[in-house]
């Protein structure tokens, strides 16, 4: 399994690195939401499992519009476009024909769904605007993984006290302090190799942040599945669960880092 998830992680962060580098922000911006639409759908599946064919097309609709708001490149249109999804599906509620709990509910479900899966993806578009947008890529990417696979092996190998028995039984304290120390010295090679304007203190701290958020991220799914008594998100990747399974850690750690370059 661990050899597993090493192999599938180095593939998925070339994919991502190798589009980011060698296509232009539209095709960025396909990508981007492709994989949203894969995520969410497998979101929608855990959370409303019986909802509307109708109802599903709209959420769909409404998760690949913001990606697309991103293209430009200002975060004005990404949160102009929040507030299309909020507006809509705010009106669907209303005259939804379900009970007044039911249809607020599916409102709960579906804002947070799109919060959760497209808008924080769809960072990385913006990301992409930005004017030295490539280190960063490296920075998020790279850094996001080391600390995935290092918790993974620091818990299998010396893990003793649990990290949160509900939301995942098997993620351990010391995982999540080797994670940590991973994506921190991850972070100075980064800078090192790619990121030179990054001073020393500054890469060490952005790496820290990232490896919070990446670990946050994956609790927060473990929380959704948990939630609905689910092991994996999907089956859409054989041996290796779903989609929401594989970017868990980039959900929250992406918009983190794009803040972060904008703040630096």
């Amino acid at each position: 399994m661990f050899q597993q998830r090493i192999i599938t992680g180095l593939a998925l962060v070339a994919l991502f690195v190798v589009i980011f580098l060698f296509s232009p922000p539209w095709l960025v911006c396909v990508v981007a939401t492709l994989i949203i639409l894969l995520a969410s759908w497998e979101f929608l599946e855990m959370a409303l499992p019986e909802q509307a064919f109708g109802d599903r097309l709209l959420c769909l609709a409404l998760a690949s519009l913001i990606p697309m708001a991103a293209l430009p490149g200002r975060a004005d249109c990404l949160t102009g476009s929040l507030f299309v999804s909020i507006f809509a599906l705010g009106v669907r509620s209303l005259f939804s024909r379900k009970e007044l709990k039911a249809r607020f509910e599916e409102l709960e479900l579906t804002l947070f769904g799109i919060f959760y899966v497209s808008f924080t993806l769809s960072h990385f578009v913006l990301l992409r605007n930005l004017e030295d947008w490539k280190p960063w890529i490296f920075f998020i990417l790279i850094v996001t993984y080391f600390g995935d696979v290092a918790a993974l092996f620091s818990g299998t190998r010396w893990g003793r006290r649990k990290l949160s028995p509900l939301l995942s039984p098997k993620k351990t304290v010391e995982g999540a302090l080797g994670g940590l120390l991973a994506t921190v010295l991850a972070g100075y090679a980064c800078k090192l190799v790619f990121f030179p304007a990054l001073t020393s203190f500054q890469a060490l701290w952005v790496a820290a942040l990232l490896s919070a958020s990446g670990q946050l991220g994956d609790l927060l799914e473990s929380l959704i599945k948990r939630s609905y008594s689910i092991k994996d998100s999907g089956r859409m990747l054989p041996g290796h669960g779903g989609i929401l399974d594989r970017i868990d850690s980039i959900l929250l750690a992406g918009p983190v880092g794009y803040y972060l370059a904008i703040l630096i």
